[in-house]
């Protein structure tokens, strides 16, 4: 089956935004991704503290010994979005290292604290996948819930604590009961249309009475005998702490959806946060940091980002053809839809049509749309030539950072995305059988007089294909 990591990492080639899951709608194995993650953090730690793909790097700049987020209030959501941000990147660095496979990209998933369900929630009602200490691996042995507890430098460091006191805890008796007005909280929130009452309202909210409600106060060797979460200093070290302020984010995300035209005061937008990222580049998470939110399942967004196969295009050599020889291994039928994807292409000045053909190396200009290995087109309308000054044309020249926040260049390609549909002629290809076993796609360019011109006439960074199953 397709994972979240493998998943995202399709999506990563395609060009389009990763996806974080509800953390209660991943199947076993994205479970297993998150937990192996995890541990790998508290294990990179073990090895050297100042590692920044460990959970100790990120942990500390919460509060101890950091202590980097609360120094303004008003920049309460892009800080908190840049620091979850760091987190996941480091989250599926480690499992990268941990696995020996750079082909994942983990997404964090977000823990909804607005929902209860006696099949998926402790008593307490915090996720089993959070309260359990420990649980069963795939050889069946009983093993430690990295997901349940950490040990935390403010623990060691700071109070001098040991052995098991030197782990994170949690009393959470109180949070069950204020599931409901948390829930009404996050609604009264969306219908806000002002940015700065939203996340006041949010942070010293439903965020804050997380933090209270599951650290709580019990028999703890911290100074006010309070669970991690219950103070800023010690909340990151929690493991639920970035799935709870995943949360906080979709909710955030959610409301920009409700209100996109909702002003963002300039300080908000100049401010540079966690890891020294500047506001204005974190308002819009799908474009800027390339990952949205999904409530549907794992499966629902497998058929919908398809099925991803993507290599460099290469030419064939200039005796044999003008083609690009695309070569795609094997490719399952079944499919409402087939598309290739064109990752990165510059717009041209002038006009071309690129044709798709399926196993058929001598294709030409006389190759027309009625032969039988004929897949689909792109027609390019160009842009014409450059009407400004030197330079105008050139996207490098129009670099913004936070001393220049005009609109980016029209012509920047990397938010442009080309496809040719090929559903037709990959069916007609494929006909009855289940798969084809290794599946080569032929590419011309021709022309505004319908010339085959070379292949590099079009510049672009690769092909994906992508095939779409029914939802």
């Amino acid at each position: 089956m397709t994972t979240v990591a493998k998943l995202n990492y399709r999506r990563k080639l395609a060009g389009l935004p990763l996806i974080r899951f509800n953390l209660l709608r991943l199947n076993p194995e994205d479970v297993q991704d998150l937990r192996d993650a995890y541990a790998a953090m508290y294990e990179i730690s073990d090895l050297a503290i100042g590692d920044r793909r460990g959970y100790y790097a990120l942990a500390r700049g919460h509060g101890y010994d950091q202590d980097l987020c609360h120094d303004d209030s008003r920049t309460f959501l892009t800080w908190h979005r840049s620091y979850l941000y760091s987190f996941e990147k480091a989250l599926n660095t480690a499992l990268q290292w941990k696995r020996k496979d750079k082909e994942l990209e983990l997404t964090l998933p977000y823990w909804d604290w607005t929902q209860f369900n006696k099949s998926t929630h402790a008593a307490n009602g915090l996720p089993k996948l959070l309260n359990d200490t420990s649980y069963k691996n795939q050889n069946g042995d009983t093993v430690e819930n990295p997901l349940n507890r950490a040990k935390s430098l403010y623990r060691t460091l700071s109070q001098g604590l040991a052995g098991e006191e030197q782990y994170t805890q949690r009393f959470p008796a109180a949070f069950k009961h204020n599931i409901n007005q948390l829930k009404d909280d996050v609604d009264r929130y969306m219908d806000n249309p002002n940015f700065v009452s939203f996340q006041d309202d949010f942070n010293f909210g439903a965020h804050g009475a997380i933090h209270v409600l599951v650290g709580g106060i019990d028999d703890s060797p911290l100074p006010d005998n309070n669970g991690d979460m219950w103070a800023v200093i010690s909340a990151a070290y929690d493991p639920l702490f970035w799935l709870h302020h995943s949360m906080v984010d979709k909710v955030w995300f959610d409301w920009q959806t409700l209100h996109p035209d909702a002003n963002i005061p300039p300080h908000v937008l100049q401010k540079v946060v966690y890891d020294g990222r500047v506001g204005k580049d974190l308002i819009d998470a799908e474009t800027s940091l390339k990952y949205i939110y999904s409530e549907n399942s794992v499966e629902s967004a497998v058929a919908a980002t398809g099925t991803t196969n993507t290599l460099p295009a290469r030419s064939l050599s200039a005796a044999a053809s003008h083609a690009k020889e695309l070569s795609f291994g094997l490719v399952e039928g079944g499919f409402v839809r087939a598309q290739l994807d064109f990752l990165r292409l510059h717009p041209p000045k002038d006009s071309y049509e690129i044709r798709a053909y399926i196993d058929n190396p001598a294709c030409n200009a006389g190759t027309g749309y009625d032969d039988d290995s004929y897949s689909g087109r792109l027609v390019l309308f160009g842009h014409g030539k450059c009407h400004g000054a030197p330079g105008h044309c050139n996207p490098a020249q129009a670099l913004r950072d936070e001393y220049d926040i005009r609109p980016k260049h029209p012509l920047r390609y990397e938010h442009t995305r080309y496809t040719i549909d090929l559903t037709r002629g990959l069916r007609r290809y494929i006909g009855r059988k289940k798969s084809v076993e290794d599946l080569k796609i032929y590419l011309i360019v021709l022309d505004g007089k319908g010339k085959v011109v070379a292949p590099d006439s079009i510049k672009y960074d690769g092909c994906s294909l992508r095939t779409f199953a029914k939802q």
